[in-house]
């Protein structure tokens, strides 16, 4: 650049010098020679510049080639299979307490955000008018309780006319069968007497006996027909009088069933009385609320000294079951099967921890899996049972739910801040015998407790770097670094897994 400035510096000097006469050839030679000079100046200080930056590139590179790293070694262990998802933490059950009588509220016997137990008492409503009520049916009770007596004693009476019936009319049915037999007897007499008023009438024909004689046995044929006439006589009577017995027997016993009918009408009616009784006595006690179940009470949205009305749509608290306590979670449905066939082995472990705190678990039991698939996700609902003895989990929560399925013996783990992430995917930095390190590709299948779960890549055994990624390629020189230089190496180190590899770096 610079001799083309000498060279049109030049071809105006002769421009300009055109009408004068030429200058000697000895000074056009010496300007010529300054001009190359000037330029060849130019041209070294530009390439001097240009090695001097090219050498300090060179001595930063050779500064960097070794990076210190920590590491660390692939090893092998028994793990979990897990499968991880979000949940939500709900109620077991929830009870909304509402009035069951009208009245007015005398007392409270909690405080809002109390737990409270099974049976505890939470309210007393004025309870004067069921007490009053309880008192009036109690005496409609007892005076139909007497009816029932009265009607009952009536019963005895009448049983017992019947009982005298009885015996009348057994005692007149012996004086029949008496009279009968009586009847057969003077009807044999009369028939003998007959017999012998007949013979001696004949011989009394024949002259073989008197007149006196003969009329004697005559008289006595005719005396016992008529005591046979009188037998006969007696008893018709005493069938009259028998059939007359019979008819008070039949009264009486039409009036026990009568008697009876009026006890039974009697103690329906005390049945009545009962049911009206023990029915005040059901409005008495809803002057008591208790808490029918083990919870935390919420808000108290009615308080003391205001008149509520029997199956208010306005609950005076609501309790919330928090020990045990539930949490729903959802899983793909191509994970069902697996969760079939461990749960035929035993009740499967759930643990939750929260966003904020991934160090606390919280322990349960799984204990229900949804019957259908939700088509809309694909995915099939699951329940745990945990008994929050805490009471670290609070209805309506979201929490990192892990059910455990199984255990996979023999895994390969590594650490987790050694997967990094890159254009290509997970990999490790594997170090090598001669303390280089090569970019090797890993499959991830989980990560537990700070370990990621290795299915395909470095081997047990392998070194592998930890911590230092940042300025590594494949290829590249390191050395351990010890406790007392680590310091001041970690400046450069990126987060965990954000690593994006340098060009002229290995496959990521």
């Amino acid at each position: 650049m610079n001799h083309e400035i000498a060279h049109d510096s030049l071809i105006e000097n002769e421009k300009s010098v055109e009408p004068k006469l030429p200058r000697s050839p000895r000074k056009i030679i010496l300007v010529i020679l300054g001009v190359l000079l000037l330029a060849g100046l130019g041209i070294f200080g530009i390439h001097t510049v240009a090695a001097k930056s090219d050498k300090t590139e060179k001595s930063g590179r050779n500064k960097q080639q070794v990076t210190p790293v920590t590491v660390a070694m692939v090893t092998q262990k028994t793990v979990p299979v897990q499968l991880q998802a979000i949940g939500n933490v709900q109620s077991g059950s929830t009870v909304s307490i509402t009035p069951e009588a009208s009245g007015r509220i005398i007392g409270v016997y909690f405080k809002k955000g109390q737990d409270v137990k099974k049976g505890q008492l939470l309210f007393t409503l004025d309870d004067r008018s069921q007490n009053a009520a309880i008192q009036q049916a109690q005496g409609t009770v007892a005076k139909d309780q007497a009816s029932v007596q009265q009607a009952r004693d009536g019963l005895t009476r009448d049983l017992g006319q019947i009982e005298q019936a009885r015996a009348t009319l057994i005692k007149d049915q012996a004086l029949v069968r008496q009279a009968q037999a009586t009847l057969a007897k003077d009807q044999a007499q009369a028939e003998f007497a007959q017999g012998q008023s007949d013979r001696y009438g004949a011989l009394y024909k024949k002259g073989a006996i008197s007149l006196d004689q003969a009329q004697q046995y005559v008289s006595n044929s005719k005396s016992a027909t008529a005591t046979l006439q009188a037998d006969r006589e007696a008893i018709a009577n005493a069938e009259a009088v028998l059939q007359s017995d019979r008819v008070a027997l039949t009264n009486a016993q039409a009036v026990v069933k009568g008697d009876q009918a009026a006890i039974a009408n009697a103690q329906a009616v005390v049945r009545s009385d009962q049911g009206a009784l023990d029915n005040t006595k059901v409005q008495l006690s809803y002057s008591k609320i208790y808490a029918p179940i083990d919870g935390r009470a919420g808000n108290i949205l009615v308080t003391l000294g205001n008149v509520v009305q029997a199956n208010s749509t306005t609950p005076l608290v609501t309790l919330t079951q928090i020990r045990p306590i539930q949490v729903a979670f959802s899983v793909p449905e191509t994970n069902l099967p697996q969760v079939q066939k461990y749960m035929q082995n035993g009740k499967l472990k759930v643990d939750v921890t929260f966003p904020n705190d991934q160090t606390h678990s919280v322990p349960g039991t799984l204990t229900f899996v949804n019957n259908t698939v939700d088509n809309t996700t694909g995915t099939i609902q699951l329940i745990g049972d945990f008994d929050n003895t805490q009471g670290h989990l609070f209805p309506g929560q979201f929490v990192n739910a892990t059910l455990t399925l199984t255990e996979q013996p023999n895994a390969t783990v590594v650490p987790s801040q050694a997967v990094q992430n890159g254009p290509d995917g997970q990999f490790v930095f594997v170090v090598k015998p001669d303390m280089t390190v090569q970019n090797v590709p890993v499959t991830v299948s989980s990560t537990i407790d700070g370990l990621d779960v290795i299915e395909k890549g470095p081997q047990p055994g392998d070194k592998i770097v930890t911590d230092g990624q940042a300025n590594l390629v494949s290829g590249g020189k390191i050395r351990v670094k010890t406790a007392g230089n680590s310091q001041g190496a970690n400046d450069s180190n990126q987060p965990r897994k954000n690593h994006s590899q340098k060009s002229g770096g290995g496959d990521s």
